[in-house]
């Protein structure tokens, strides 16, 4: 009698737990990865954009590339608001949409400059979607941009759409992502700067049998006392995140008399920031920059100690160039005002009742850039010229 109810009682665990009641298989789920968002002023409709991978051959691949291309599934739909243009797509999509797995952000240039700040607080207050969202702008179609595989017919998880770099990953000459989270730490600061990367389709640069769309990041979209300024291209872009991370290094080249000499890989730390004592309100600085180089190509003879002075002295004037970049936009683009306003509150005060901006001509007192070059990659110098 024992031994029949010790089976009934495994007999009914077992079925207890093969029928895991509410959980779903992963080939029942659409997993939205990327979420984009549009805005149009004349209708004073939102347009939402999801795009959906389904796992449902995962089992069948065993991690192999598969033999023909996995399409990727782009919805859309239109509502006044964010929350009722997503709730459209719902009744059209089965299988059901899982948003626990969704990893990118992108906002059309119209939601910035309409709509910016009220879809901030609706993706805040969104519980489903994380605070480490990758954050993109685009002023191309989010819609094309969401169709655009990886190479070789990888699906969008290969793109930079989905990809990011970890902090053991040194970016080359590239612009780096941006989660929503450090975003709204910068953007709500009183002063200092936040920035977005615009990300755009490239057809240029890869070919099959005709070009093949690529996606890439072509610059920032700037923020300054949490409004929007406007944008600036790749190459300052690239050297703004140089300056300000740690995990980007550059190809640098040399010219000395309108003639390349050499190109350098070049990596920094964040750059020492000095404030001048002053009795006025607005700050004033000097930028110290450590750079080690490595040389890469030498291209024509000249003194090692003419190319490291040469190399020093580009460099300050390409960062000067990035500062007064940001003046003629009205941003910060080296962020030395987050710093200053926490060591001069008084000062801070007195400024903020000012409606000019912060920095001036003349608030950047001197850029000064030494070089340490650890590498030279078999080419010779003379060895006096190196003392």
């Amino acid at each position: 009698m024992i031994n029949k109810i010790s089976k009934l009682i495994l007999f009914t665990t077992v079925l207890l737990l093969t029928g895991c009641t509410g959980s779903k298989n992963i080939q029942d789920l659409t997993y939205i990865v990327s979420i984009g968002l549009d805005y149009n002023e004349e209708n004073q409709e939102y347009t939402a954009y999801l795009q959906g991978l389904n796992f449902a051959n995962v089992a069948k691949q065993e991690g192999s590339k598969p033999s023909e291309p996995v399409p990727t599934f782009v919805g859309s739909a239109s509502g006044s608001t964010l929350n009722m243009a997503v709730r459209n797509l719902y009744k059209a999509s089965r299988p059901t949409l899982f948003f626990g797995h969704t990893k990118t952000l992108v906002i059309s240039k119209s939601v910035i400059k309409h709509k910016f700040k009220e879809v901030l607080e609706d993706v805040g207050r969104n519980r489903s979607l994380r605070p480490n969202l990758l954050l993109f702008t685009t002023d191309e179609s989010i819609e094309e941009i969401f169709k655009i595989n990886g190479l070789f017919h990888y699906p969008p998880v290969y793109t930079v759409l989905l990809t990011e770099e970890t902090t053991a990953e040194a970016l080359q000459d590239d612009i780096g992502a941006t989660s929503l989270m450090h975003f709204l730490r910068q953007y709500y600061e009183p002063m200092g700067s936040a920035f977005i990367p615009n990300i755009s389709i490239d057809e240029k640069s890869w070919q099959t049998d005709q070009p093949y769309p690529v996606l890439y990041l072509n610059g920032y979209s700037l923020f300054q006392q949490s409004q929007f300024k406007g944008d600036i291209p790749s190459k300052p872009s690239i050297i703004v995140d140089w300056l300000l991370t740690k995990n980007n290094q550059i190809d640098y080249p040399l010219y000395i008399d309108d003639e390349l000499i050499s190109t350098f890989k070049l990596l920094t730390k964040e750059p020492k920031i000095k404030y001048k004592k002053e009795k006025g309100n607005f700050p004033r600085f000097s930028l110290e920059v450590s750079v080690k180089a490595e040389l890469i190509e030498k291209l024509k003879e000249s003194p090692y100690k003419k190319v490291k002075s040469a190399l020093e002295k580009s460099l300050e004037n390409e960062i000067e160039k990035v500062y007064n970049l940001g003046m003629d936009k009205q941003v910060d683009l080296l962020n030395v005002g987050e710093k200053w306003y926490r060591y001069h509150p008084l000062k801070f005060s007195k400024l903020e009742e000012q409606p000019s901006f912060y920095l001036t001509d003349n608030s950047l007192d001197e850029v000064k850039v030494k070089v340490d070059i650890t590498h030279f990659n078999a080419y010779r110098y003379d060895h006096k010229s190196l003392e």
